[in-house]
């Protein structure tokens, strides 16, 4: 389906992708994920209760709310996917539903004499049974909408919402025995007597909150919790598939042995796991974490997907490999499931060796808007046939399903194909109040390495932010300074920071003007001493497109002309060298 060819570039394998041939519309022009996130979005306004507060969880196909439960999931769900409508949208309406969201959720979900979140929660916001277990994957997804509003705000009261449910999770629910870590499946209603281990306990943790947690801080405690985490799929959920005739082992026991009375492996959670795999290795830089993300991709893409119809089944047994089709006489596909197959093959695109990951995800994405997407009341359903007819009902809304993954799906499919695959900016919303004091904001959208993806652009209410005044991911924001914050992403490509990855002192590149151009520009460099100087010039791929032999210049302030003949309009870098490998480089923007 796709063409394909391969390049080296300064020792980084690079993929360079026929795009035109994608099916799916949605990967062509990634754009049209902003107008179909919006209508995600304008689905789940009417959902709130105007008199009580919170959003209802059971939804009709036409978005009417058909009964009284108001879980915690469905409040931190939504909230997510209103943060990343905002995002992508600028519209402050979905960023101020997305707190009156979280605002109710703390305030009825929280519970005040143990700590933790109850889920269940009648009309009024009280909780059902307060007696009951709580669970890892409803305390890992009450973080879920904090931690987004968090990385889009940068709000001290969600901070410390979200660092108290953490700090919560981190006593009574994380097993810090050597050899055994990870976090317990359940505990009592009070935080004691903690058991099992399981796959939601263990790769939900990185989705919902700690690699947002990471993206936002940087702080070794939450890389060495996503390396933790890492290790456990690796020890225990990868390891479990040598036993398995599809998929793995998704229950434990405390001491992380299988479960022997649970055979359900869900494809979905195989494919999520590859991603989380994928999303750890471009933070950590630890690509050793690939070997097994290819064994999970490829389980699925060998025996759980459909390669005449496209996205993978949805569940099976594990021992026997066995589709369950519970009760229903055709195969199904889920909306979640369909998701972690596009994200899977577009974070692992380039990383992985064998069949193209981006096979999966335009064949996944094509069947998701053709048959999942609901082109006359807005969102999508839960469930479809192989074939992309009704499974069993059309609801929208349940105690599974909300504005989470639908909105997701738009969310990374946006920033992936874009950054990933097309190699091409993004643009960005963010809303951050004033402060009393100078401060920074950081902004890391995606999971990559620091300085792979970089800001190039900041309006903050509409007027450009001096390019002194931020980085590769944040903004440096003056006491009194705050508001809406348009922010332009580009991708910076490792061929080139590997190169400037030293920074000097002993000479400054200050510029290159004009810049933008057309054809000509001078690079602006101060030397302390007589250098010998070089010039490389790199697009965004990373692949060398111009040269300047090697010049001496003396001590001082020198130009040197730099004339683009025969090259393309875009985005490049000029790195200027000097004898001793020392580098530097300036962004340059030619127009033709």
């Amino acid at each position: 389906m796709l063409q394909k060819s391969v390049l080296i570039v300064a020792g980084v394998l690079l993929a360079v992708t026929s795009f035109a041939q994608f099916n799916c519309v949605y990967l062509q022009q990634p754009e049209l994920t902003i107008g179909y996130v919006d209508s995600c979005a304008q689905f789940w306004l009417p959902s709130w209760d105007d008199d009580l507060g919170g959003f209802y969880t059971d939804v009709s196909r036409e978005g009417v709310p058909t009964g009284t439960s108001k879980d915690m999931i469905t409040q931190s769900r939504n909230a997510y996917g209103l943060v990343r409508a905002y995002q992508m949208t600028g519209e402050m309406t979905y960023l101020n539903a997305a707190r009156d969201a979280l605002d109710w959720m703390v305030e009825h979900a929280w519970d005040s004499n143990y700590g933790g979140y109850y889920n269940d929660l009648d009309n009024n916001g009280d909780p059902i049974n307060p007696f009951a277990d709580k669970t890892a994957f409803y305390q890992h997804y009450a973080l879920l909408g904090l931690a987004s509003y968090v990385q889009a705000t940068g709000d001290t009261t969600m901070w410390q919402r979200l660092i108290e449910g953490y700090a919560w999770l981190d006593e009574h629910m994380w097993d810090d025995r050597e050899g055994l870590e990870g976090y317990y499946d359940n505990v009592n209603y009070d935080g004691d007597f903690p058991n099992g281990k399981s796959f939601n306990a263990t790769v939900d943790a990185i989705t919902t909150h700690v690699l947002l947690l990471q993206l936002q801080t940087l702080e070794p405690a939450y890389t060495d919790r996503l390396e933790q985490l890492a290790a456990q799929i690796q020890d225990h959920l990868v390891a479990s598939m040598q036993d398995q005739a599809i998929g793995f082992a998704e229950e434990y026991t405390s001491n992380w042995f299988v479960r022997g009375s649970e055979t359900m492996t869900i494809m979905g959670h195989v494919l999520k796991s590859a991603w989380c795999l994928g999303r750890v290795a471009r933070v950590t830089g630890d690509y050793s974490l690939l070997d097994d993300a290819a064994t999970l991709f490829y389980d699925v893409w060998d025996y759980g997907y459909d390669h005449v119809y496209g996205g993978p089944y949805k569940d099976y047994n594990r021992l026997t490999g066995e589709m369950l089709l519970w009760g229903n006489p055709d195969t199904t596909k889920a909306w979640w499931q369909m998701e972690q197959a596009v994200m899977a093959g577009l974070e692992l695109n380039g990383l992985l060796d064998g069949p193209d990951p981006l096979t999966m995800a335009d064949e996944s994405m094509d069947f998701f808007m053709t048959h999942f997407v609901d082109r006359e009341y807005g969102e999508v359903y839960a469930d479809r046939t192989r074939y992309g007819a009704l499974a069993w009902n059309e609801v929208k809304g349940g105690d599974g399903k909300a504005g989470y993954h639908s909105i997701e799906t738009g969310y990374y499919t946006y920033l992936y194909t874009n950054l990933f695959v097309h190699q091409q900016a993004v643009t960005l919303h963010f809303h951050h109040d004033a402060q009393n004091e100078d401060h920074l904001f950081r902004m890391r959208p995606i999971a990559a390495q620091h300085g792979s993806i970089r800001i190039t652009s900041i309006l903050l209410n509409g007027d450009p932010v001096p390019e002194s005044n931020y980085d590769d991911d944040s903004v440096w924001l003056l006491a009194g300074q705050g508001g809406h914050l348009e922010v332009t992403f580009e991708p910076f490509p490792t061929a080139v920071r590997e190169i400037v990855s030293v920074q000097p002192a002993g000479f400054e590149l200050a510029a290159a003007y004009p810049n933008p151009f057309n054809g000509t520009t001078q690079l602006r460099f101060t030397l302390q001493r007589p250098e010998t100087v070089s010039v490389a010039v790199y697009n965004m791929m990373g692949q060398r497109v111009a040269t300047v032999p090697q010049t001496t210049y003396t001590a001082g302030i020198h130009q040197m002309p730099l004339t683009f003949d025969g090259i393309a309009s875009g985005q490049y870098a000029a790195v200027l060298s000097v004898e001793d490998g020392t580098a530097r480089y300036v962004r340059l923007t030619l127009i033709r």
